[in-house]
């Protein structure tokens, strides 16, 4: 019993440190991510306009609209390599 005590407060004082739970660093930066959602996004007539961007688990949320398309729509850009997934598009 006193064994299994000694091995809980060790496990307990990792976690409380974050030891084992270490954030990866961003290979891809804010603004290549903005740069890859508004590439993917433009049209010839319009502009894409960035409203949002956070940065969670290892991915950037961006929020964007085009005004001139009449678009609008929320991607997730992974912070280590660059893929964009789309979340939400809307046209009005």
């Amino acid at each position: 019993m006193r064994k299994f005590v000694s091995v809980l407060m060790i496990v307990l004082l990792l976690l409380q440190f974050g030891i084992g739970c270490e954030q990866r660093k961003p290979e891809i930066t804010e603004i290549q991510a903005k740069i890859k959602v508004i590439e993917k996004h433009k049209i010839k007539n319009g502009m894409v306009k960035i409203k949002s961007i956070t940065h969670k688990n290892n991915e950037y949320i961006i929020e964007w609209e085009n005004k001139d398309n009449c678009e609008y729509g929320i991607d997730k850009v992974d912070d280590q390599n660059g893929e964009l997934k789309m979340v939400e598009a809307s046209i009005c």
